[in-house]
């Protein structure tokens, strides 16, 4: 019997669980908004002490800190994810779908993973920014602002490796499967995780511009289509993605100390 079907964290093995009510639909859906809520309310929350001493540019100045509302966001996500796999008697490692026995197979995945990645991360932001403002990098220059020197150097060690135990397995280790075991179509839960995971950047950096807000939340769509897709496909992959998803977003705060010593992007 394949392993996908006697995983503990698989929907077929989380059935008896929903119909012993060990897992609400409400915290599953609660878990899906955590991500875009901690981060949008730490957002509004600094631009409104922001305006309280004055700054006319509250919003966009809030925005600058978006790599430390990830972060938080990250921490949150892991520490829950951990309580409610208790909850539900499961280990993280579950919720990671780790597995030693596989490994040559989701090295495959993760390479097939890699490849879409060059295509679906990539091209779709570049070319939703020349259709918006007719310059592919002019968005960049609102998304990373200077932040002090001193909240720059810890990101390198916190964002990224926070987000790549985060958040795809938030997405795709932990709510996916459980939208399935309520009875969610496999597809629907891909379209809806995929389509909050994108539309969550809209509220890490958002700013009161509507093409810059379109851009954030529908440029990483089909990248999160995609990952969906391949952890549907190879749960077991999903370790192998979240070691690529470290290397991506370790390139972040690089971006961000270029641009808070005053090195431009372009």
């Amino acid at each position: 019997m394949p392993e996908r079907l006697i995983a503990p964290n698989t929907p077929e093995a989380l059935k008896p669980l929903v119909a012993e009510g060990a897992i609400p639909l409400r915290r599953v859906w609660a878990m899906l908004a955590l991500r875009s809520g901690v981060t949008f309310t730490l957002l509004l929350t600094l631009a409104a002490v922001f305006s309280l001493a004055g700054r006319p540019d509250a919003v966009a100045a809030s925005a600058a800190w978006w790599l430390w509302f990830v972060t938080v966001a990250n921490i949150a996500s892991l520490l829950l994810m951990r309580r409610f796999a208790r909850l539900e008697g499961l280990r993280m490692r579950d919720i990671f779908f780790a597995s030693k026995s596989t490994w040559k197979g989701d090295l495959i995945w993760a390479f097939v993973f890699m490849l879409g990645t060059a295509v679906f991360a990539l091209l779709p932001g570049t070319f939703l920014a020349t259709a918006l403002w007719g310059d592919a990098t002019y968005p960049n220059e609102m998304l990373f602002q200077a932040l002090p020197l001193l909240a720059v150097y810890p990101l390198f060690a916190l964002m990224p490796a926070t987000q790549a135990l985060a958040e795809l397995p938030m997405y795709w280790g932990y709510v996916a499967p459980r939208l399935q075991a309520w009875g969610m179509g496999r597809w629907l839960a891909i379209a809806i995780v995929g389509g909050t995971l994108s539309l969550q950047h809209m509220f890490f950096a958002f700013q009161p511009d509507w093409r810059y807000a379109l851009w954030l939340a529908v440029k990483f769509l089909p990248f999160a289509l995609w990952t969906g897709f391949i952890v549907d496909r190879r749960p077991t992959a999903l370790p192998y993605l979240m070691g690529l998803h470290f290397l991506i977003d370790a390139t972040l705060p690089v971006l961000l100390l270029l641009v808070s010593m005053g090195i431009p992007l372009q």
